[in-house]
């Protein structure tokens, strides 16, 4: 101990055991009764006809709570803020006995409008004092906030004036941090507005700083706080509605950056600390899309990769019921229009923004099962069940249904009736009409693979309740983490952890850090436990999760571990130092040695796999403006976008790989040729035709030549009808030289498609074609033709129902390969689509296609399907296939069990078809579409559901009468992963790929054995922005190196690794050389052709 230049402290904790078998019954947190407790603390609003929600919207957001040892006596203390009573201050005797003393000790803040407060050593002295925020629509000398600095005999003086801090602002919450790396604390204030700003406002709001909305930043001038807020970078703006601040090293660069979520219309700020005193705000840069209505936040490690990840809350509830009273119309025009005046993509549920690792973030909430709590307030990531995982505790509820769509649709009408009758609205005659409804708390345990499980019941918080403002701590030392929630109009509630005596062979950590200088409880600190081969990493912040702040003494669970093999702590002051061989459960206190070096950040060289390289191939893609969702207001995703398509090959005979670029509707494709230095030309003699939406592209010998020829499939939606002459397919015969001829061999194949598949399917020494038939135009789900064209000397004929009966009308078909799944030298077909099984149709003798799919699964395997790649992965021989789905990390789930099932007809004889999507959400089956979107696509509901609440619990039997459905079709898809097919030579054995491939959907696959051992790997991307506004766009895709081991076993090879960093809607992938350098190719829907190059061993 001596050698480790400093000195330590431990503090042994007694353990105290219960039975074990107790814990099959026991939840594993207590909820203490206040009798028990002593804390007796209820943060009771009262509603008048002057104070209500509807004259202060954050009337019911509630108050926040903070934990920390003000008295240094070794137990945390517990402070909670009232709205509109007076504050409390528990001072913690041990055993879970509390002793309030607030007025004596000069904390209580009697008067309104309490929210936020946190807990820090403000003026150094080692002891915590409290900062308490204000808001509300009072006076603003009431309003402002205080500081009250410890006097370390259980008083405190209040002392905000002569900090500086004493701001009038209309507050949510505060953290104190040294930003500026200078030894003290600075502080960042955390405001709202409470003026509603309408939407032609918007831009000349964006421009103005609000002294009392706006947030704000205060640097420690030796002791006195300054706004700098407006030369550090900071948004002043009254569209800010902040409800949460996270401080944390996003970049990991050594300086503190914030993470600000806000409420409402702004988006989130991403501040990445400059290092001179000022913050960027780059959160397009950082993440492809937030919550909307942002609420609180925390930023922690959830995957153990020593990455910070970022969680944010909103309100989207978890059961059918409540999300059909509370969902609004979707309008995509003035959504779009929003986002292209700067207020980005914005969705109403929770994010989980998992850390990449190289300054992209992945949104991975759907798939980790952590995206709809509810109105939710505080999310707390920490382990609270010792095993080495972060958890997740959230608080929720709100006190009305102020969201309630018949509640909104009433207020509308009350408001009109009474103008029109020129009579005063009675406001408060509003709010009680106001339902109230209490939704249990969420607990949600890490199962350590980027997902979690509900474990809220099982846990202990399956009671309704109106929560807002939580904290964590060890409150009595026992070595595992217990929570303290502030409660409205109800007593706190104190959950005492139960993991130690029901697990105690689950060992913990605990460790609290005394810094020199005047932040003496060393916010910012960086620690990094490591035991074998993993590793945990905490950033210590108290100030966390909403208007609250947890336990300044860093926890680490540790599983079955009981020594962590080392300790590496990287102190506010920047210096580094490391302890060895530390024993479990025990608290450590740490000071911090002056004596140990001072280290700047490095960021390590990864040496990706594969840099972004200039583009070879200048081609803009751009799709022409379109909203399928107005020709048919219930699909899922648009059909239009397809493009751009890619197909390469040597056209001049040079040797050299050439590149053609499928196009758009008034946006033709381009041809680009090879020259020897690498560079690519295009061919501007290739005449396309602007009409066109180019949806799939191949070269081929179709004339028996021996050169390449093109062929051209035609698709897209939206601005064409059924049977249109821009459907048509084109085929383009090369002269060997490069010149292309447009030929006339084709038969009429006017039908929106996705896909050609070409192979000698009859050996008679010619290239034969399927044709993948995608929609109908306007008719989506109705099945189109798909084709199977035999070439006779150059001259195509369908033989599809001639060959393979029900080929032609097999569905909404998205890919198709021909590969010998049965080892009998003869190619099958493969064909796979939207709510289509993976179908296979086996080739007996080039005579007869013969559908075989049974034979080939032993399960069903149908899915919403998009792009498959052929090769034979685990070395057997054969040829296996890998195919992109839908993913996991969406709204929809699905299984055998539980399958999408997408019903259809013209149910209201219209002339249109009604495709309505049921899914199962908590066991039953509902209708996907919302009130509004059923009344947009058939008008006459609106006489059968007259509210929302008279929807909100139809099943498909409610909205449709069995006569109704006796003749609709239906479409079932039971499996949503992508996945690894295994041939057998007589089975195809789907494995699920790596978790991070079922971020978004694949739409697009490379090969390339990238490391040189033999074994061929794939780069697989996708995503999905032309989507539902409810959906969310799916983007959490930034393309994905998967590295096979040549046994048919694929590791995903982490973004930093990999270098790929991919943006946007990836349609297609070619692995092309170019001069002495293999190259990716990256198709990217309405951007273009974007490429990186594979780094040489």
């Amino acid at each position: 101990m001596k050698g480790l230049h400093r000195q330590l402290f431990f503090l042994i904790v007694p353990l105290i055991f219960y039975h074990p078998s107790a814990s099959a019954q026991v939840p594993l947190f207590e909820s203490l009764p206040a009798p028990k407790t002593g804390v007796t603390f209820r943060n009771m609003l009262e509603e008048t006809p002057k104070s209500n929600v509807l004259t202060y919207e954050y009337f019911f957001n509630g108050g926040g709570v903070a934990v920390g040892d003000v008295n240094n006596d070794g137990l945390d203390d517990l402070y909670f803020t009232a709205n509109m009573k007076p504050n409390a201050l528990y001072i913690n005797q041990g055993n879970f006995k509390f002793k309030e003393i607030a007025k004596a000790a000069g904390v209580s803040c009697e008067v309104p409008w309490k929210t936020g407060v946190t807990m820090a050593d403000v003026n150094g002295d080692g002891y915590l004092d409290l900062y308490v925020c204000f808001s509300g629509k009072g006076d603003p000398e009431k309003r402002r906030n205080k500081l009250f600095i410890n006097n370390k005999d259980l008083t405190f003086t209040e002392r905000a004036a002569e900090y500086g801090l004493d701001d009038p602002g209309y507050s949510t919450h505060a953290s104190f941090f040294d930003y500026d790396h200078d030894g003290d604390l600075d502080m960042y204030l955390l405001n709202h507005n409470v003026v509603v700003i309408r939407e032609f406002e918007y831009a000349k709001a964006k421009q103005t700083r609000d002294p009392y909305a706006g947030h704000k930043l205060f640097r420690n001038d030796n002791g006195h706080f300054k706004d700098v807020s407006e030369a550090a970078g900071i948004k002043g703006n009254p569209l800010g509605f902040g409800l949460g601040i996270t401080v944390a090293d996003i970049n990991k660069d050594g300086w503190m950056d914030m993470y600000v979520s806000n409420d409402y219309v702004e988006p989130d700020y991403v501040y990445i600390n400059n290092g001179d005193g000022t913050f960027t705000d780059r959160m397009t840069e950082y993440m492809q899309h937030i919550s909307y209505f942002s609420m609180g936040c925390d930023v922690s490690d959830i995957n153990n990769d020593a990455w910070p990840d970022i969680f944010t809350v909103d309100m989207l509830p978890e059961d059918n019921h409540r999300q059909k009273l509370l969902y609004g119309p979707e309008n995509y025009e003035q959504y779009a229009l929003m986002v292209m005046n700067g207020f980005y993509f914005q969705n109403m549920r929770n994010m989980l923004h998992l850390n990449n690792g190289n300054g992209t973030y992945s949104e991975i909430g759907q798939l980790a099962g952590v995206s709809k709590t509810d109105w939710s307030w505080a999310p707390l990531l920490a382990d609270y069940d010792n095993d080495g995982w972060k958890d997740l505790f959230i608080t929720n509820g709100y006190f009305r249904d102020y969201t309630n769509r018949d509640f909104l649709k009433y207020k509308g009408d009350y408001y009109f009736e009474k103008v029109k009758a020129h009579e005063k609205a009675d406001t408060f005659h509003l709010v009680s009409t106001m339902t109230s409804t209490p939704v249990h708390d969420y607990a949600y345990r890490n199962n350590g693979d980027l997902t979690f499980t509900d474990v809220s019941k099982a846990w202990g918080f399956g009671a309704p309740n109106f929560s807002n403002g939580a904290a964590y701590a060890d409150l009595d030392n026992d070595g595992d983490l217990d929570l303290v929630v502030n409660n409205e109009n109800a007593t706190a509630s104190v959950f005492k952890n139960l993991s130690r005596e029901q697990h105690p062979e689950l060992h913990y950590l605990q460790v609290s850090l005394v810094a020199s200088g005047m932040n003496t409880r060393a916010i910012g600190a960086k620690v990094k436990f490591y035991t074998g081969d993993k590793i945990q990493y905490q950033e210590h912040v108290p100030a966390r999760g909403f208007q609250s702040a947890v336990s300044d003494r860093i926890h680490v669970g540790l599983g079955k571990v009981d020594v962590v093999d080392s300790i590496a702590i990287t102190w506010p002051s920047g210096k580094q130092e490391t302890l060895r061989q530390v024993k479990a459960d025990q608290v450590l206190m740490v000071k911090e040695d002056e004596n140990a070096k001072t280290v700047r950040p490095t960021m390590t060289p990864l040496n990706p796999v594969f840099e972004a390289a200039d583009p070879l191939v200048g081609y803009a893609h751009v799709e022409a403006g379109f909203n399928d969702f107005k020709r048919q207001p219930l699909l899922l995703t648009m059909l239009t976008a397809c493009g751009p398509v890619m197909a390469t090959a040597d056209v001049n005979g040079d040797g050299l790989t050439d590149v053609f670029v499928g196009g758009a509707e008034d946006n033709p494709g381009k041809l680009f040729v090879q020259t020897p230095a690498g560079s690519f030309n295009e061919v501007a003699s290739l005449a396309l035709g602007k009409k066109f939406t180019d949806a799939d592209a191949l070269f081929l010998d179709a004339d028996g030549d021996k050169d390449m020829d093109l062929y051209i499939v035609s698709g897209g939606y939206n601005e064409y009808k059924e049977k249109d002459d821009a459907l048509q397919d084109r085929l383009y015969l090369n002269d060997g030289k490069g010149k292309f001829t447009l030929a006339s061999g084709l038969p009429d194949v006017r039908v929106s498609k996705s896909c050609i598949a070409a192979r000698d399917f009859d050996h008679d020494g010619d290239v034969d074609v399927f044709l993948g038939g995608r929609v109908i135009p306007g008719k989506y789900p109705a099945t189109p033709e798909s084709f199977l064209l035999r070439n006779q000397n150059g001259k195509f004929e369908n033989v599809a129902e001639a060959v393979a009966p029900g080929l032609s009308h097999i569905g909404m078909v998205t890919d198709a390969a021909w590969l010998d799944l049965n080892g009998d030298r003869w190619e099958d077909l493969v064909v796979m689509g939207e709510f289509m099984a993976i179908e296979v149709y086996v080739n007996e003798g080039g005579k007869r296609l013969v559908k075989s799919t049974d034979k080939f699964f032993d399960r069903s395997a149908t899915g919403l399907w998009n792009k498959m790649i052929v090769y034979d992965f685990d070395g057997d021989g054969d040829e296996d296939i890998m195919a992109g789905n839908l993913g996991l990390n969406t709204q929809l789930h699905a299984s055998a069990t539980e399958p999408l099932t997408l019903v259809y007809k013209d149910f209201d004889n219209n002339g249109s078809l009604d495709p309505i999507l049921v899914y199962y959400l908590q066991g039953k089956p509902y209708p996907f579409p919302t009130r509004d979107e059923l009344l947009d696509q058939m008008y006459s509901m609106r006489k059968k559901f007259t509210s929302y609440a008279s929807y909100a619990d139809a099943q498909l039997n409610d909205v449709f009468s069995g006569g109704d459905l006796k003749d609709a079709i239906s479409l079932k898809a039971e499996m949503l992963e992508s996945v690894y097919l295994e041939n057998t030579g007589q089975k195809l054995v789907p494995h699920s790929l790596p978790t991070q491939a079922q971020f978004a959907p694949l739409y697009a696959f490379a090969l390339t054995d990238f490391n040189g051992d033999g074994h061929m790997d794939v780069i697989a991307a996708g995503n999905q922005s032309s989507i539902r506004i409810r959906m969310g766009v799916i983007d959490a895709n930034f393309g994905q190196l998967l590295a096979g081991d040549g046994k048919g076993n694929f590791r995903y090879v982490p973004q930093g690794e990999s270098g790929l960093t991919f943006i946007g809607d990836v349609k297609s992938l070619e692995m092309i050389r170019a001069g002495q350098d293999n190259y990716l190719l990256l198709g990217v829907n309405n951007v273009g052709i974007a490429n990186y190059k594979l780094r040489k061993k």
